[in-house]
């Protein structure tokens, strides 16, 4: 069902920003000492990527709660119609 694909649309994008804010938060960034990016293991870390990727996320999932919400409605006004 699309609200189903919705939702674990919004739970893969929570995800990937959690994910995000802890890469930055690793960061050691300091005015005497600005880090553009990190060796985290076998991933190098990219400030900028990674806030640039951030931008979009919080758009998308306000995106996917308002198909939910207009798919909520659009079944209201049906159940409305056949009852």
């Amino acid at each position: 069902m699309q609200v189903t694909n919705n939702v674990n649309t919004m739970n893969q994008l929570e995800k990937k920003l959690d994910e995000s804010a802890q890469s930055i938060a690793k960061l050691n960034v300091s005015n005497n000492n600005p880090v553009t990016s990190v060796d985290k293991g076998k991933k190098s870390v990219d400030l900028v990527q990674e806030i640039t990727e951030q931008i979009g996320i919080p758009l998308s999932y306000t995106a996917n709660a308002q198909v939910i919400t207009t798919q909520d409605s659009m079944s209201r006004t049906i159940l409305d119609i056949v009852v």
